[in-house]
């Protein structure tokens, strides 16, 4: 669940999305792209300034869920918007992340004192950084990077005879639990087995139940349910973990 700010209640507008919608400021187009990229993969709509200015118009017509900023911008500082931000009561409640080059301790302290929510030295490392979005966005803060993905599963339980030979696919996995889609749920709490396999390697883990999601008329979820791994072996944990840093980070150079 999304955390609320005063400039939502307030009427503000903002992107007509369910997805967090962060602003990024920065002037190294490199690290814009980097960034960008890096949050696009983790399911954020990601809007771009390459200055203070520019972040300001932004958010006077669209109000983000979430600021991150470099320091070191031209003309307006980086602490000057997080100053700016927080001295005016429309926009105070944005969390603002400082992602920085300059890892001056004294400017740190300055951040905090003026309400950063938290600082970041780059190139930070992708769970310090989930992690850091994730505590300043979400009332409910995950703890384990969750990646959006197409995997074939077969999962053990119950199903009716003609959708026995369908196809089910884990859409969404963390290190803790996984999201199935599937017309046929199992039922809740059940703990059952299931088959994957990630980079050609196959992988037996038993998993549990937590939530299912049916199709209703007028409302678009995806079908399917969410389960939460119950034994799942060190090397296999291992190689999870690798696959979902993998897939967040291919192709990026973080300076």
């Amino acid at each position: 669940m999304r955390k609320p700010h005063a400039a939502r209640k307030q009427g503000f507008q903002r992107p007509d999305s369910t997805k967090c919608y962060a602003l990024l400021v920065d002037g190294y187009m490199r690290d814009l792209f980097s960034l960008g990229l890096i949050l696009q993969r983790l399911n954020y709509d990601v809007f771009i300034a390459n200055s203070g200015e520019d972040a300001i118009k932004h958010i006077e017509l669209a109000v983000p869920d979430l600021v991150i900023t470099e320091l070191s911008l031209r003309h307006m500082s980086g602490l000057e918007l997080l100053f700016h931000l927080k001295q005016n009561p429309e926009t105070r409640d944005i969390p603002v992340i400082i992602y920085t080059a300059i890892g001056d301790a004294t400017r740190q302290q300055h951040c905090r004192d003026s309400g950063c929510a938290a600082f970041l030295t780059k190139p930070a490392d992708i769970a310090q950084l989930y992690s850091a979005i994730q505590h300043a966005t979400e009332a409910r803060p995950r703890q384990h990077i969750r990646l959006h993905t197409l995997l074939p599963v077969r999962v053990g339980g119950p199903v009716p005879k003609e959708a026995a030979d369908s196809v089910e696919y884990i859409t969404e996995i963390s290190e803790n639990d996984f999201f199935v889609r599937t017309l046929n749920p199992r039922p809740i709490n059940a703990v059952l087995p299931v088959n994957l396999i990630i980079n050609s390697q196959p992988v037996k883990v038993t998993a549990r139940v937590a939530r299912t999601v049916t199709i209703r008329e007028g409302v678009f979820k995806e079908p399917g349910m969410g389960m939460q791994f119950v034994e799942i072996s060190s090397a296999h944990r291992e190689l999870l973990r690798n696959y979902i840093r993998y897939n967040i980070m291919r192709d990026i150079v973080m300076s």
